[in-house]
């Protein structure tokens, strides 16, 4: 598996509206792409400051991704959200480990 991370920092004032944008936008179009897995929003509302992780079965379903265009339009339904350029980086995903439904009900129950 492999993990793009695309880290930026964005006009505080709009990250409402970029969320809207995240959800409504790039989830629905990268569940189309080959190898998508799963796809997290993550920052920091004071700062601007945040990253997407959005996971593919392999990186080359995620550079597809790059060599079909698909990223860069992504990044262009953000541009009025960036304070600058965003820089993008991929890794391996060398440990996974993941609660199921089940596991976490019992752990929630646990602590109660």
């Amino acid at each position: 598996m492999y993990a793009r991370v695309l880290r930026f920092r964005v006009d505080p004032k709009k990250i409402d509206e970029g969320i809207e944008v995240y959800e409504d936008g790039y989830v629905p179009e990268a569940k189309q792409q080959k190898g998508f897995m799963e796809a997290m929003l993550l920052g920091d509302r004071g700062t601007g400051i945040g990253m997407t992780l959005s996971i593919w079965e392999s990186e080359a379903d995620a550079k597809a991704t790059e060599q079909s265009g698909f990223l860069q339009n992504v990044i262009a339904k953000f541009a009025g959200f960036f304070v600058e350029p965003p820089t993008i980086e991929g890794y391996e995903i060398m440990v996974r480990d993941l609660v199921n439904v089940a596991e976490l009900q019992s752990m929630l129950s646990k602590s109660r």
